[in-house]
């Protein structure tokens, strides 16, 4: 099966959807009389405890939502779910997750009728030595696998320039529900489009660099992407085993908590797990999750440069007034907040404008060396335990430049793989393949220079950060530090960079919309193992800004790419982030 494909396409909309009003094209049906739309992990678990619902009831209302958009979903999830819910009614339920329908990004393998292929065709059809841990895990706590979401394809990492964000060669393009020329803004645009549009309850997606957190600011969803080596990367296809790692999208932290609780833990299959021992807490993820009165007290920083002072996305129109506003409503509620001019060593790692490094950092340093050799180990670690069927002649495959010569050999042609399954492979860049490909995947001096360079002055930064000293010497430890996430208008995102080198922790929460009527989000930069604390920091903010809007499906009839123009009306240069606001044009 291919995964679902979360493409919102106007022809995959329009044939079944009967608008309720002009702002509503596509109303979600009731579920058995219930209104199920935004519900969240608790409020499906007591409609199920009350009789209202059961879980089949669930699978077959997401179902047909997803039949109203567009995809295919597990053959087997009514069966599965018949058989939670006669377990409820004789032995009680698992726990929170029993019976609620989630679904899993296409690059963490199911060992099921599902086909897992990171959304190309090179990996269509093999099988993998076992199931992802985090999937076997929430199976065992009651989760029915609805199905498989898009992705970018690669998880991002087949090409750094030729591609489009949120496409992928087997299912297409993955649009925004909030504005569909919009991108979605990372890999995991699909589970999160899943989420947003209510064609399931809960997702997971990856992160490697901005996978999480990105798009679940331009979906108005919460998660929480954690330190590597909390929760197993086993069955996931990697990209980095230094960087990578598994989460929930969710409709609040209390949901991201649950998935939390369930998947975190040492795995025999992932060695950096058991580095995570002695730091989980306590009483559990979902013990953590609070109100806006635990803001009272709380101590949150503002890294002014260069996250509140030149990156594109604080500086579009209207733009700066709205997160202002809510750092306004975060003193009112008692939070203390510390204006930092600049976190130490940040001027050296992060770009003064967005994404990635400085362009001035000396090439040893690189963190394109890192991300380049390690994707070229993770593939070959990845391939000696992917099989394809007899008579393939993929058989044998064995290293990323295998998989490249491939994609490079079958680029506009179509065939068959058997059993009526097809492929069609457009032409797409590889240039990310060539480059880790050029590497060798050898981790010598090279590559430790630059990786332990950028993990190194990373988190100094994020680390120093969290130490504010005043004038009188005192040294305030922080909960957080706090950086607009926005990349509304195709803008790269300053979120999610530095901690992708540290290999720390960060949570994503909705704020507001932008001038392109999407969603944008506040990140939460933690230290090491600090994912309590960012709970209780995201699900205080939670409860404070109450934020949720519904996606209005913006241009759905005539939608085909991104807008010329990166704001209407509004030329935004360089100088005009350094003086902190866009020239009308």
């Amino acid at each position: 099966m291919r995964p679902i494909s979360i493409a919102l396409t106007a022809a995959g909309l329009v044939a079944t959807a009967v608008a309720k009003s002009s702002s509503d094209p596509f109303p979600l049906p009731l579920c058995n009389g219930i209104d199920i739309e935004d519900a969240t992990i608790d409020e499906l678990q007591r409609w199920m405890m009350l009789g209202d619902l059961t879980s089949k009831d669930l699978v077959k209302c997401y179902v047909a939502r997803i039949e109203q958009t567009n995809g295919e979903v597990n053959p087997d999830a009514l069966s599965i779910a018949s058989a939670l819910d006669k377990e409820r009614a004789k032995h009680g339920i698992r726990g929170p997750m029993h019976g609620i329908p989630f679904m899993v990004k296409d690059n963490i393998y199911t060992d099921d009728k599902h086909n897992t292929s990171e959304g190309g065709l090179v990996l269509l059809g093999g099988r993998y030595s076992s199931e992802a841990t985090v999937v076997a895990k929430i199976r065992a706590a009651g989760g029915v696998l609805l199905g498989h979401a898009a992705l970018s394809e690669a998880a991002d990492h087949r090409a750094l320039s030729n591609f489009s964000d949120g496409y992928s060669t087997r299912v297409g393009q993955t649009r925004n529900p909030f504005n569909l020329t919009q991108p979605t803004s990372g890999s995991s645009g699909g589970s999160v489009v899943a989420v947003r549009s209510n064609q399931v309850a809960i997702a997971l997606g990856s992160e490697t660099h901005g996978s999480l957190v990105h798009p679940a600011a331009l979906l108005g969803l919460y998660t929480l992407k954690s330190t590597p080596g909390l929760i197993s990367r086993h069955g996931i296809v990697p990209g980095s085993f230094y960087h990578d790692t598994p989460g929930p999208v969710a409709r609040s932290m209390k949901d991201v908590a649950i998935l939390f609780d369930i998947m975190a833990g040492v795995d025999r299959f992932d060695n950096s797990t058991f580095d995570a021992l002695g730091h989980y807490p306590e009483d559990g993820y979902s013990a953590e999750v609070v109100g806006k009165d635990a803001l009272r007290g709380m101590k949150l920083g503002l890294p002014w440069n260069p996250y509140w002072s030149t990156i594109s996305s604080i500086n579009s129109p209207g733009q700066r007034d709205q997160y202002e506003k809510r750092v306004k409503e975060l003193k009112a509620a008692g939070a203390e907040i510390y204006n930092i001019t600049y976190i130490p060593g940040i001027q050296n790692v992060a770009s003064r404008y967005g994404f990635g490094q400085p362009s001035d950092v000396a090439a040893e340093y690189g963190q394109l060396e890192a991300y380049n050799t390690l994707l070229a180990v993770g593939y070959g670690e990845w391939l000696k335990g992917w099989t394809f069927p007899r008579g393939d002649k993929r058989r044998g495959m064995s290293s990323l430049a295998q998989m490249a010569a491939w994609n490079d050999a079958h680029n506009d042609t179509t065939g068959s793989l058997g059993n009526g399954t097809w492929w069609y492979n457009t032409v797409s860049g590889q240039d990310f393949y060539d480059n880790a490909i050029a590497t060798n995947g050898t981790m010598g001096d090279k590559f430790w220079k630059a990786f332990g360079w950028g993990r190194r002055t990373a988190r100094q930064a994020i680390d120093g950060g969290h130490a504010v000293v005043l004038k009188n010497g005192t040294v305030i430890e922080l909960d957080g530090l706090l950086v607009p996430n926005d990349p509304s208008g195709g803008f790269d995102n300053a979120c999610s960079s530095i901690p992708s080198y540290a290999g720390y922790p960060i949570a994503s929460v909705p704020i507001g919309q932008s001038g392109y009527s999407l969603p944008c989000g506040i990140c939460i930069y933690g230290r090491q193992y600090s994912e309590p604390k960012l709970i209780r920091v995201a699900s205080a903010m939670e409860d404070l800004f109450r934020w949720n809007a519904k996606p209005k499906f913006h241009n759905y009839k005539t939608a085909k790419g991104r807008w010329e123009t990166l704001w209407p009306g509004y030329t935004c240069t360089e100088d005009s982030l350094d003086h902190y606001g866009c020239a009308k044009a």
